[in-house]
């Protein structure tokens, strides 16, 4: 029997298409290795959101040839749809596969043999590539959306996802349908999740309705969105459906209004700000994390404090930063550039000590409330699971692993993790 392994780097929409190709391969009479030494056909995903995930990129490709050279190598995803010239030409790669026709995956593969030549533009529908469940995952991702249509000035996205597109309801319904057999908690993905549905006249809120009332799926947990997309219908679903995480990670990318800008985000710091009021004025125990971008062209000393206070003000749960990376194709490639990456490492340093006591307060802030614990794992002190909010929760007073949500009550807090007993 054959064997096949993948390696995915970046985003959850990747992760998911990664799951279609495990599944594709298994149908075809592949064995899944452990490994690039023992696999006879080599999966890469790769990413190129930042130099640094072009970079991972570039390293996996060269670990695959050097550990095993006599595997078939397939290179799929944002790197190769942006870079496929230079791996044509530097590396011997079996078949390259941009971001069009992965629905057409196991016909690649078949004929990768042949002499042929991908196709580089970009899709212009959205490809219905289905998975019937997650591989070791008590939650299972489902990409919903693809391409985006905002064109920040930073983000090269756009130019290697192509423009916005959605699953259609009814596919989404089915497929929640069948994933819910395995799986207590989704998590709708996409590249411009918010977006879903601007081509089909409809919208997320309305597609997460349907779910609500079509499918048994316990939890539905959103990926990033932006606040400008947070509408009031979506509030008032989260505020009046425990099934809907309890939990929103909305993108904000700076604090400082000029930055924003010549970012081209969609919003100023004042109406983040309000929608931000609303949110927790109808769901006052939601949990809000965010994006930053660190570094950016125009941002300096002056325009980095006024992002940390920003933070400060709202109080995040948690921050994921990242220093800005110059990505070719983009607007902001050719603007002047302030900041070194030694003044980068800083601010990247400044915000993720800043993140963890944020963390760190929001977690003592639980004491004593009552939580449910989706359970993923356990060790010789208990089992462990996140909470609806996205939060590590610790119960030692269980010892089996139990496919279900527990209900809780926190009783103590210690720096990342939280510690409950059952109710």
């Amino acid at each position: 029997m054959k064997t096949f392994s993948i390696v995915t780097l970046g985003c959850k929409v990747n992760a998911y298409e990664s799951e279609y190709y495990r599944e594709v391969l298994i149908k075809k009479n592949y064995e899944e290795a452990e490994g690039f030494e023992d696999s006879d056909l080599i999966i890469i995903n790769t990413c190129t959101v930042t130099n640094q995930a072009s970079f991972k990129s570039r390293q996996k490709i060269n670990q695959a040839k050097k550990l095993n050279p006599s595997a078939k190598l397939v290179v799929v995803g944002c790197y190769v749809q942006s870079n496929h010239e230079e791996l044509q030409e530097k590396y011997n790669i079996d078949l390259l596969i941009g971001n069009k026709n992965k629905d057409r995956f196991a016909e690649l593969i078949d004929s990768m043999d042949e002499s042929m030549s991908s196709d580089f533009s970009m899709p212009k529908t959205f490809e219905n590539i289905p998975i019937t469940n997650f591989k070791n995952k008590t939650r299972a991702f489902l990409k919903i959306q693809d391409g985006c249509n905002q064109f920040c000035s930073y983000c090269i996205i756009p130019y290697t996802r192509g423009r916005e597109r959605s699953l259609a309801q009814d596919d989404v319904i089915e497929m929640v349908k069948q994933l819910e057999k395995d799986h207590l908690e989704i998590v709708l993905a996409g590249i411009h999740t918010g977006k879903y549905g601007t081509d089909i006249k409809c919208n997320l809120s309305d597609l997460i309705q349907r779910m609500l009332n079509e499918t048994k799926i316990e939890r539905i947990r959103l990926s990033s969105i932006d606040i400008n997309e947070v509408d009031d219908q979506l509030i008032e679903l989260i505020k009046n459906n425990r099934r809907l995480a309890q939990h929103l990670h909305i993108s904000l990318q700076s604090g400082d209004d000029e930055v924003l800008k010549l970012m081209n985000r969609p919003y100023t710091t004042n109406q983040f700000r309000e929608r931000i009021k609303q949110i927790r004025k109808e769901i006052p125990n939601i949990s809000i994390s965010t994006d930053v971008i660190v570094g950016f062209s125009n941002e300096t000393d002056e325009k980095f404090e006024n992002t940390l206070n920003f933070i400060n003000e709202i109080g995040f749960s948690f921050l994921h930063v990242f220093p800005y990376s110059i990505r070719k194709f983009t607007k902001a490639a050719q603007f002047e550039q302030l900041n070194s990456e030694e003044t980068k490492k800083k601010r990247v340093h400044i915000l993720t000590e800043r993140s963890k006591v944020l963390y760190e307060q929001y977690l003592k802030s639980l004491v004593g409330s009552k939580v449910s614990v989706l359970i993923e794992s356990k060790d010789e002190r208990g089992v462990y699971g996140f909470s609806s909010a996205y939060d590590c929760v610790s119960i030692p007073e269980m010892s089996e692993l139990s496919h279900a949500i527990i209900d809780c009550v926190i009783v103590a807090s210690d720096h990342d993790t939280l510690t409950a007993k059952p109710l």
